[in-house]
């Protein structure tokens, strides 16, 4: 089989597994970002298969201690035993091959070097060179940015477009300050939105309750870059673009439960959630009630 890509199922298979969950995503005209959840058991997986060489990036992030072995470009690297919460990078250009004699559970981002230079287009976002993060470094919030993808690596019917660029934006961003080679500083954040940006940022939310749409959009519509917008948003409205999402989609069954027309399933379809599932469960974290206890005490 010709490999073409370096994450999902092709990048599973040099890892000797049969499959492995992935989501992709464009935050802005050529760059592309894979997040994909690499798992096997206590077993193992042996000797990986080499990737072959492409000018690009895998970052890893370790949800469990890892024991392995790694070799670039033929030759052996010392990499020793790795905690929970590491993040490693390999460039593909070296064409790695790793062993795994026992469990793995991490999440892996790939994406292309020229991604590096399409994030920087938008303004805000400075130029990086290359990614250099030192053996055995922890980063928490690294770790939970990648626990909430791994959790839409779970559920993809519950992962939205508007959550799934924050989480990669923010996930870039991290990456580009905390280890890239920046060739420039990071424009100040002059502030939040003005009242005609905001009104056209929620109206197109609000078109858009199943979460269709992307940071990047977001932020054209406003003449801004999408990290710029996110923050001038949640400046403006207390929250990320998207809590403001589950909040409307929230206020808008709360209306369609008073009402007393539509079934749970109903108004879950209506309002852009998953399922009915899914629709309780934000409805009673945001409410701090299930839709059936609020709508009894909402009547005389």
């Amino acid at each position: 089989m010709q490999f073409n890509h370096a994450y999902g199922d092709e990048i599973a298979n040099r890892f000797r597994l049969k499959s492995a969950p992935s989501i992709t995503t464009h935050l802005r005209p050529g760059a592309f970002f894979a997040a994909t959840h690499m798992l096997c058991g206590d077993e193992g997986i042996g000797k990986t298969l080499p990737i072959p060489a492409r000018s690009a990036y895998i970052v890893c992030i370790l949800f469990e201690p890892l024991i392995h072995e790694l070799w670039l470009a033929g030759k052996p690297v010392p990499v020793g035993p790795l905690p929970a919460g590491t993040i490693s990078v390999v460039n593909l250009e070296q064409e790695p091959t790793g062993y795994y004699g026992g469990r793995l559970d991490s999440l892996q981002i790939y994406f292309p070097k020229e991604s590096l230079a399409a994030m920087a287009d938008d303004g805000d976002m400075p130029l990086v060179h290359d990614v250099v993060i030192p053996n055995a470094t922890i980063d928490p919030v690294a770790y939970q940015i990648s626990l909430l993808m791994r959790q839409a690596l779970t559920h993809p019917e519950q992962a939205n477009l508007l959550f799934l660029s924050g989480l990669m934006e923010a996930f870039f961003a991290h990456l580009s300050w905390r280890y890239g080679n920046l060739s420039a500083k990071p424009v100040g954040f002059k502030g939040g939105l003005s009242p005609r940006d905001l009104a056209r940022a929620k109206e197109l939310i609000d078109q858009n309750l199943s979460g269709n749409v992307s940071l990047a959009l977001l932020g054209k519509e406003c003449g801004m870059s999408p990290n710029h917008f996110a923050r001038a948003f949640r400046q403006s409205t207390g929250v990320p673009p998207h809590r403001w999402l589950l909040l409307r989609r929230v206020d808008l069954a709360k209306i369609m439960l008073e009402r007393g027309e539509m079934t749970a399933s109903e108004i879950a379809s209506a309002t852009g959630f998953a399922d009915q599932s899914h629709f309780i469960r934000i409805f009673s974290q945001i409410v701090g009630a299930t839709p059936k206890v609020w709508k009894a005490g909402r009547r005389p």
